[in-house]
């Protein structure tokens, strides 16, 4: 008997040790991982002091669309988009740029993303690189893989390009290149290959923060839920595990099946890969087809639609951004963008509003914020307006009046000790801000044009209220 209990005490010990060795060893991996600026951490990204960082920003955009590929060709562009207190874009790339020739890389375009880049990242906004396509390629009146990658005739188009180029998904053409593509292994690896070598290029550039891996896929020949379950998740799993070879501590930006988007019915199954995030579109009934005459409607309909981002996002265990969404010149669209911020604030989102686009001119979209010179569209007041873009604990409120311009946030303490951080435009106070706070003292930068609340220890709860000065 006593060699019994002496082998049951054995078999303990050794599997005791065994059980640690493997709780260090997963520990010493999850350390070994470096983190870039920003990671996601449960429903929330932060930034490298815990701060939940509330994203705000753009697309640039639909000139990348088209030859050569580059949103913009000065680093005044970089500057307008930080002049409107943004502090995130989603840079758009296309597989055609990266790999024009099968097999032959073009890395004079990868050097001109990466000077653009940098101009970005060079004053402080986050980036991710979003692999771009529409329609699949351009000879189907869209943008994306290069004309060797896809299949099909183009005179099978629905409808010739324009305004409603996105009538043409169903057609023969674009089914069948999709189709080929989400069954082709060989030609999944020239994509991926392509986007390793987007990894390589900026795993050193920190504020580079992540990679989205497929703008809005389309299912070709498969039904929507056997589309996401059996052939976008796995390519999904396969891309993020080659983008990690070469920039681990980047964050991965996904989306479901295009037609699904905000709404509950995706059938997305979790990626089970840590540091992503689920950044579906979200357009108001209306806006890309034109006419959306019933704006209450239209921001009741976001307001619903974001609590079922929000709900997708949670089942998969991520944090959730809008990669896109925006108006079109047909829409009341300053009073309808006004209803995407507020409903974000509502739902404690970020977003990048499409888009920033000098030429403007990929089928005749027209939903840049800048015309040609580079002149604002009247939209751009509606963008700018402040928002909280790191917060020292768990936000619980954000909140903005477009008519009386009162501001208010309020968080939970976590034990952050870094300022939270709150960009006030000098376009919406031109006189100034009067400050209420809950506790502790704040500071501000006319520079930045930002505001430095920090709080006092031991608070729970904290709340800070900004309103024009009198």
């Amino acid at each position: 008997m006593g060699d019994v209990k002496m082998s049951r005490r054995l078999a303990v010990i050794i599997f005791l040790v065994s059980s640690l060795s493997m709780l260090i060893s997963c520990s010493n991996n999850k350390a070994g991982i470096t983190y870039k600026a920003l990671h996601a951490d449960g429903q929330w990204i932060k930034d490298s002091q815990g701060r939940v960082v509330i994203l705000r920003g753009i697309n640039a955009g639909g000139d990348s669309k088209i030859p050569p590929f580059i949103p913009f060709t000065s680093e005044a562009s970089a500057a307008q988009i930080k002049s409107w207190g943004m502090n995130f874009v989603r840079y758009a790339t296309v597989w055609e740029g990266l790999e024009p020739t099968e097999g032959v890389y073009n890395t004079a375009y990868l050097d001109d993303m990466a000077q653009r880049v940098g101009w970005l990242t060079s004053r402080g906004i986050y980036v991710f690189i979003d692999m771009h396509q529409d329609l699949f390629a351009r000879q189907f009146c869209g943008d994306g893989a290069p004309q060797w990658a896809a299949t099909g005739d183009p005179s099978q188009l629905a409808v010739p390009c324009g305004q409603n180029w996105f009538l043409n998904y169903p057609s023969p053409p674009v089914m069948q290149s999709f189709t080929r593509f989400w069954t082709d292994t060989t030609l999944q690896s020239h994509f991926i290959n392509a986007f390793k070598m987007v990894a390589r290029k900026f795993r050193n550039n920190n504020m580079v923060v992540g990679y989205e891996l497929f703008n809005e896929p389309w299912n070709g020949n498969f039904t929507g839920s056997t589309f996401e379950k059996n052939y976008l998740v796995p390519f999904y799993q396969k891309v993020v595990d080659a983008i990690r070879t070469e920039d681990p501590g980047s964050m991965i930006f996904f989306e479901p099946y295009v037609l699904y988007g905000g709404i509950p019915q995706s059938n997305l199954t979790r990626l089970f890969r840590s540091n992503i995030v689920y950044a579906p579109h979200y357009y108001a009934i209306g806006v890309v087809s034109g006419g959306t005459s019933n704006i209450t409607s239209a921001i009741g309909g976001i307001d619903q639609d974001l609590t079922f981002v929000q709900q997708k996002a949670q089942e998969l265990g991520t944090p959730a951004v809008l990669g896109e969404f925006g108006a079109a010149p047909t829409t009341t669209g300053t009073a309808l963008i006004q209803g995407y911020y507020n409903m974000m604030d509502k739902h404690i989102m970020g977003g990048t509003i499409w888009d920033y686009a000098i030429t403007d001119t990929w089928n005749n979209e027209g939903m840049s914020l800048v015309n040609p010179d580079m002149s604002e569209r009247p939209y751009v007041n509606a963008v700018i307006r402040p928002y909280p873009m790191a917060v020292a604990g768990i936000p619980t409120l954000i909140s903005f009046s477009t008519t009386t311009d009162d501001f208010r946030l309020e968080f939970e303490e976590n034990g952050v000790t870094a300022p939270t951080i709150i960009y006030i435009p000098p376009r919406v106070y031109p006189t100034g801000i009067s400050v209420q706070t809950s506790d502790g003292v704040y500071v501000t930068d006319t520079a930045s044009n930002e505001l430095y609340f920090t709080t006092t220890a031991g608070v729970q709860k904290h709340w800070i209220y900004i309103t024009p000065a009198q």
